[in-house]
């Protein structure tokens, strides 16, 4: 996946931008990524007039992506912070935390967004993510012929967005169109057992934090 590349303004200000970054990592806000966004044309014109016109002065969280995206990928910048917090807030990972628990009680939500250099992601260096279920012991098995994400998988940051079908513009939505129940990719009458395949994680699975664990942290209450 190709990813979209801002073009550099010639006035381009190193210490205006790292100054207000490292405000950034200490008190994340709109206003910060906004000014940040505008100064290195993360944000198009077509971005400012919905931001300034349309959307209160805040920003959207493909917006806040684009933003971050650019910002990790520079060398002697650091983004502090749990990044899928940062691109859509508390409130709606909260809400597609509860939504999930409804819909995949026997399943565990992961939503992870990551950087990624060259080595790591097999394309250009940024900001990847991966939304999956995790099964918990007495979940259902999920169906090999179901595309059902129940594990691993890094897809490029940017392609969470979209136009989906059914109707959908994001990765959540379409998968809760597509599965709007754990019966609906359930193999019948088998069930994950602790220490299967479906229930013990990887090395690189083990090391990230579920949605409930990131709300949960105190590092990231602020």
């Amino acid at each position: 996946m190709t990813r979209a590349i801002s073009t550099l303004p010639n006035s381009l200000n190193w210490d205006y931008l790292l100054e207000r970054v490292r405000r950034y990592n200490e008190k994340p806000s709109d206003d910060l990524l906004y000014r940040i966004g505008t100064h290195v044309n993360a944000l198009t014109i077509e971005d400012q007039i919905l931001i300034e016109r349309h959307q209160g002065n805040s920003l959207n969280p493909e917006q806040r992506f684009r933003v971050l995206d650019w910002l990790v990928c520079q060398d002697g910048i650091e983004i502090k912070g749990d990044l899928a917090l940062l691109i859509f807030g508390r409130e709606q990972l909260i809400q597609w935390l509860e939504i999930s628990r409804q819909v995949y009680p026997d399943f565990e939500f992961y939503l992870v967004f990551e950087f990624h250099p060259l080595h790591k992601s097999g394309w250009e260096s940024g900001i990847n993510f991966s939304m999956h279920w995790m099964p918990k012991p007495g979940a259902p098995e999920p169906d090999i012929e179901c595309d059902f994400s129940w594990k691993l998988y890094w897809e490029y940051g940017g392609d969470f967005w979209g136009n989906y079908p059914n109707n959908t513009t994001n990765e959540f939505d379409f998968s809760l169109s597509v599965y709007p129940n754990q019966e609906s990719f359930a193999t019948p009458n088998s069930f994950c057992e602790k220490g299967d395949r479906y229930t013990t994680p990887s090395d690189e699975e083990a090391d990230l934090m579920s949605v409930a664990q990131v709300l949960a942290c105190p590092m990231f209450a602020r």
